[in-house]
C-alpha cells in the first residue's frame, strides 16, 4: 500500500521533470484513477505500457485491476513482460503481492523462489516475501524466509525492519524494539514505522521496549542483530529518531509527561525546536497540554518567537497552571506590537490573574492598555474578574463584575453564581456555554446532569469552598450535600473523596470509599470507589487488602469499565510479590 501510494505520489513530480515515455498516458491514466474512473485508467495504462513506460504503467494497472475487483486480469501482461525483464524487481513485487491477493499460494512461493535464484545476494525478493507473509500473520513462514536470507546475505542486520515486523506480530516486544533500533541507526527516517509497529504493545511489555529501545545517555543493550555502537558515537539523527520514537510512544500510551522527559534532553538546535513544537500539537491533541506547555516554552528558548511563548502560555492555562501562563504571556509581550499584545498576551495575562485571585492587579493591567482595549474585550474581561473575585472569596464584587460584562444568562460565570446560590436550573443554562471544559466546569456538570432538583441551597457553599480553594471545607460540604441530593449523593461522595485525596486525606477518603460501597452499589462511583480503595490499601503495603478490594470489584461489577484495570492491577501485585519486590518492614509485601 505505501508503494502505491507512493507512487500516486512520485510519478506526476517525476514527469514534471523531465520528458518520459508515455507522459501523456501516464498522466491521464493518473488523473482517471483519482477520479474512480479504473476501467478507463486502464487503457491509459496499457497505452503508457506500449510506449515504454513499464515500471509506473504496470504499478497503475495493478491498482486499477484491483479497485476492479480484478487481479488476474494483470497475469497476461506481466508474464510477456517479465519473458523480456526477468530481473525486474517492479515487475516481481506486482506478481508477488497479485498471486498473494489471488490465494495462489503454492504460486507465490514459487515465484520467490524463482526471483531469488536468479541472484541469490539480492534482498529484494526477501524483503518483498516477508512482508507479504507478515500481511498475513503468517509469522512462522515469515521467520523460516527471513533465515535463509540472514544465511544469503551474511548477516541480519539490512533485515533490521522485517525482524521488527515479525517479532512485533510474533508479540515479542522488547527484541521488536531492538530491532527497530538497529534499523534506525542506519535509517533514521524509520521512526514513523517504529512507532506504528510498536505501539500495540500491551502495558505488561512497554518497559520491555522502552528498555530496548535504549537511553539516550547511556550505552543501548545488545540487540539481536548484534552489538549496537555506544551513545557517545551515534550522530545527532540517529539520537533524535530514538527520541521522537520513545517519545511519540509515549503520547500513544497515555503518558504525555514521559514522553517529554524523553523528548527534552535533546540539544537545543533550531531542528529539535520544530521536533519541540511538532510533538506541543501531538501532546495538546491527547491532552498534555502541561507537556505541550513545556515543548512550546522549550521551543521558545531556542527561538526567541513570541508567538512560541503565548502558546505556551495558552497550553499552561489549559493544564492549570495559572502561574507559569502569566509568566510565559508577560514574557512574549514585550516582543509584540502593541495589537498583538493586546489581543494575544493580554487576555491570557488577564485569566491567569483571575484564576490566581489577583485580581486587583489585572484590573490595574486592563487600566493600562487603555483605548487599546475593546468594548468585546472589556466585557470578557470583566467575566474573568467577576470569576478572579469568586477565587477570591468575594461573591458580592464578582456578581458586580458579572454585571459589567453583560451578566448574560446564558453565560458562564452568571453559570457559576446560579450555582452557587443552589440554582440548578440557572447554572444548566450557563454552564453548558463554556467553551474550554475545564475540570471544574466538567464537574459541575456531571453533577447538575445527575440532579434532578431545579434547586439544592446546600450545594452552593461546597463549590465555592471548592472554588476558593478550601479542599477541606468543600469535601466536608460536599459529603453533607449528599443528603439533600439523593440523586447524585454517591457522585457528591465519590467527589468528597477526591477533594480528600488531593489533600493527602486518605483515612477521610477510606470512609467515604466505603459508605460508597455499602449504600451506593448500583451506582457507577461503587467500583471507582472500590478500586481507589485498594490503591490505597497496596500504597499502604496492605497487599491482602488490596486483593480483597480488587477481587470484589472484579465479582461485584463484571462488566465495569474499570474491571480491566482491577486486573492489570492484581496482576502487576503479583508479578512484583513474585520478584521479591513486595516487602515491608512486616514482611509482608508492600505497594508503590
Amino acid at each position: 500500500m505505501r508503494r502505491w501510494l507512493g507512487a500516486l505520489l512520485v510519478v506526476p513530480a517525476t514527469l514534471a521533470a523531465q520528458a518520459q515515455p508515455g507522459e501523456a498516458a501516464l498522466r491521464r491514466g493518473i488523473d482517471l484513477e483519482n477520479a474512480a474512473k479504473y476501467r478507463e485508467a486502464v487503457v491509459a495504462y496499457r497505452e503508457a505500457l506500449a510506449q515504454g513506460a513499464v515500471a509506473s504503467a504496470i504499478l497503475g494497472l495493478e491498482r486499477s485491476f484491483g479497485a476492479l475487483g480484478q487481479d488476474d486480469s494483470i497475469m497476461p501482461t506481466l508474464d510477456a513482460l517479465m519473458r523480456a525483464s526477468p530481473r525486474d524487481p517492479t515487475l516481481r513485487g506486482v506478481q508477488l503481492r497479485t498471486l498473494r491477493t489471488l490465494g495462489r499460494d503454492a504460486a507465490a512461493r514459487r515465484a520467490f523462489d524463482d526471483w531469488r535464484a536468479l541472484d541469490a545476494g539480492d534482498a529484494a525478493p526477501y524483503r518483498e516475501y516477508v512482508r507479504l507473509l507478515l500481511t498475513d500473520r503468517r509469522a512462522a513462514l515469515a521467520d523460516s524466509v527471513l533465515q535463509q536470507a540472514v544465511q544469503a546475505r551474511g548477516g541480519a542486520r539490512e533485515f533490521a525492519t522485517e525482524f521488527a515486523d515479525l517479532y512485533a506480530t510474533m508479540g515479542r516486544w522488547d527484541a521488536a524494539a531492538a530491532a527497530w533500533r538497529e534499523a534506525m541507526l542506519a535509517e533514521p527516517y524509520l521512526d514513523q514505522s517504529a512507532i506504528y509497529s510498536l505501539m500495540g504493545a500491551p502495558t505488561a511489555a512497554r518497559d520491555g521496549v522502552r528498555a530496548a529501545l535504549g537511553a539516550l545517555t547511556a550505552a543501548p543493550p545488545r540487540t539481536p542483530m548484534g552489538a549496537s555502537q555506544g551513545v557517545g558515537a551515534l550522530p545527532a539523527a540517529v539520537v533524535a529518531a530514538l527520541a521522537r520514537t520513545r517519545a511519540w510512544l509515549e503520547l500513544r500510551w497515555g503518558s504525555p509527561r514521559d514522553a517529554w522527559r524523553v523528548l527534552g534532553v535533546l540539544p537545543p538546535t533550531d531542528s529539535t525546536a520544530q521536533t519541540w513544537v511538532d510533538f506541543a500539537d501531538e501532546a495538546q491533541q491527547a491532552g498534555g497540554a502541561l507537556a505541550a506547555r513545556d515543548a512550546l516554552a522549550a521551543a521558545y528558548r531556542v527561538r526567541h518567537d513570541a508567538s512560541l511563548a503565548v502558546r505556551a502560555a495558552s497550553a499552561a492555562m489549559a493544564g492549570g497552571d495559572a502561574a507559569d501562563a502569566l509568566r510565559l504571556a508577560t514574557d512574549a509581550t514585550p516582543a509584540l506590537d502593541s495589537t498583538r499584545a493586546a489581543g494575544e498576551a493580554l487576555p491570557l495575562r488577564v485569566r491567569a490573574l483571575a484564576e490566581l485571585a489577583r485580581v486587583q492587579e489585572a484590573e490595574q493591567l486592563i487600566a493600562a492598555y487603555g483605548p487599546r482595549v475593546t468594548e468585546p474585550q472589556r466585557r470578557v474581561f470583566a467575566r474573568s474578574l467577576a470569576w478572579g473575585w469568586i477565587r477570591a472569596g468575594d461573591v458580592v464584587r464578582a456578581r458586580r463584575a458579572a454585571a459589567q460584562g453583560g451578566g448574560e444568562d446564558e453565560d458562564v460565570v452568571s453559570g457559576w453564581l446560579a450555582l452557587f446560590d443552589g440554582d440548578l436550573d440557572g447554572a444548566r443554562r450557563g454552564l453548558r456555554t463554556a467553551e474550554e471544559k475545564s475540570p471544574e466546569v466538567v464537574t459541575a456538570l456531571a453533577f447538575i446532569s445527575r440532579a434532578r432538583l431545579a434547586r439544592a441551597p446546600g450545594i452552593g457553599a461546597a463549590f465555592l469552598a471548592l472554588a476558593r480553594g478550601d479542599s477541606a471545607q468543600a469535601s466536608r460540604a460536599f459529603e453533607q450535600a449528599a443528603e439533600s441530593v439523593p440523586d447524585a449523593a454517591s457522585f457528591l461522595l465519590g467527589l468528597a473523596a477526591r477533594v480528600a485525596v488531593a489533600r493527602r486525606d486518605e483515612a477521610r477518603a477510606l470512609v467515604l470509599w466505603t459508605r460508597i460501597v455499602a449504600q451506593c452499589a448500583a451506582s457507577p462511583e461503587a467500583p471507582e470507589a472500590d478500586l481507589e480503595w485498594a490503591r490505597v490499601l497496596a500504597r499502604r503495603g496492605d497487599r491482602d487488602g488490596a486483593t480483597a478490594r480488587l477481587e470484589h470489584l472484579i465479582l461485584t461489577w463484571p462488566d465495569s469499565a474499570l474491571v480491566p484495570q482491577a486486573r492489570e492491577t492484581l496482576e502487576r501485585m503479583r508479578a512484583m510479590r513474585d520478584e521479591g519486590q513486595w516487602t515491608d518492614d512486616r514482611g509482608h509485601a508492600s505497594g508503590t
